[in-house]
């Protein structure tokens, strides 16, 4: 039974609920993490699923998004004041099991929330200390976190029963492979304009050249957001893994990138000059259907490897396998954009 579950409002959690999962999984074993997207068995009754999960008395990580209190239904009513919604139903079943719930206040969210002004059982929250879980500190919010669940008696995997290898607090929050950042820019801007003047890259870290079939993306790709915005990624596949890297990316001149480049200088310091995308992700097809690819992005800092934003992309490959359409969510702007990415022909 999980030791550990991830509750969270859809429509603004789900990337930071992904990344954080597959972050906590790859120390602590990803049979010990419970996430409901990746967890729910086909044909069962998801609502028994899940109360079934909490009767196991796991520890609740609650993620504290805008839309987790302010969410409203299609009457303006807030929907945990509803006795039937999924989020409230989470809480209410492990504080009446005696879980140990962890309130995580996420990027959108400056303070945590005045319990005593919430409806039952989030009025509860406030007997529980909170930890921060921020897009632009992530990797010091999770190494803090896995020190409170060691606390609490979650042990961490034995060495290769995870990921292949030992892991520790300060590398699985490198590996995250996901997902509401403080950064308030449009980090995907970085793209106009300095990708349409360089030459397409080489596919990355080995990847392949073009594939001859539509059952793999391995290769260089140009992904296009709009008629002025462009840019290009590299990806490999193996078996049902995607992986995904891009070069570091020069944004010093940028004006988009002026703010967040002032906050960097006067946390850290330094000059933030460039960034990297990478990501990891998953392949799938069903029988007679397309190949889609689903890959937990991240933006780092290069050099340095402090990641400053993360997201997701979910895409539909063409069954000519030269084009995808699909669509991309950074945590930093908090919506969906639609993208088109076509193969680019790489030297053998």
């Amino acid at each position: 039974m999980a030791q550990l579950f991830i509750s969270y409002r859809t429509s603004d959690g789900r990337d930071k609920a992904t990344a954080l999962a597959r972050d906590l999984g790859a120390l602590f074993g990803d049979e010990q993490v419970f996430l409901d997207k990746d967890d729910l068995r086909a044909g069962v009754r998801w609502r028994d699923e899940i109360a079934a999960t909490l009767r196991g008395r796991p520890v609740l990580l609650l993620l504290l998004t805008p839309q987790l209190l302010a969410a409203t239904d299609e009457h303006g009513r807030l929907r945990i004041a509803d006795p039937a919604d999924p989020v409230r139903r989470e809480v209410a079943d492990a504080l009446h099991g005696g879980a140990h719930l962890i309130p995580l206040l996420c990027d959108g969210l400056e303070t945590p929330p005045d319990a005593a002004t919430l409806p039952a059982p989030f009025d509860r929250i406030g007997e529980f200390t909170w930890r921060p879980l921020r897009a632009y500190d992530w990797q010091h919010d999770v190494t803090r976190l896995v020190s409170d669940l060691r606390a609490l008696g979650i042990v961490p995997a034995p060495q290769g029963a995870s990921q292949g290898s030992a892991a520790t607090p300060e590398t699985v929050a490198r590996r995250r492979w996901p997902v509401a950042a403080a950064v308030a820019l449009a980090l995907l801007a970085l793209a106009v304009g300095w990708y349409t003047r360089q030459a397409p890259p080489a596919a990355l870290d080995g990847a392949s050249s073009v594939a001859d079939s539509a059952g793999d993306v391995s290769g260089a790709w140009l992904a296009t957001l709009s008629a002025d915005e462009t840019l290009s990624l590299s990806m490999r596949q193996t078996g049902e893994q995607v992986e995904l890297n891009s070069r570091p990316l020069a944004i010093a001149q940028r004006a988009d990138w002026a703010d967040y480049r002032k906050f960097w200088r006067e946390r850290f310091g330094s000059e933030l000059e460039a960034v990297t995308y990478r990501g990891k992700g998953s392949a799938s097809r069903l029988p007679g259907d397309d190949l889609v690819i689903d890959i937990a992005l991240q933006i780092f800092s290069s050099p340095g490897e402090t990641m400053v934003d993360s997201g997701n992309l979910h895409s539909r490959l063409a069954a000519d396998g030269k084009s995808m359409t699909g669509t991309l969510w950074l945590n930093s702007q908090q919506a969906e954009r639609p993208i088109r990415l076509q193969r680019l022909a790489t030297s053998r």
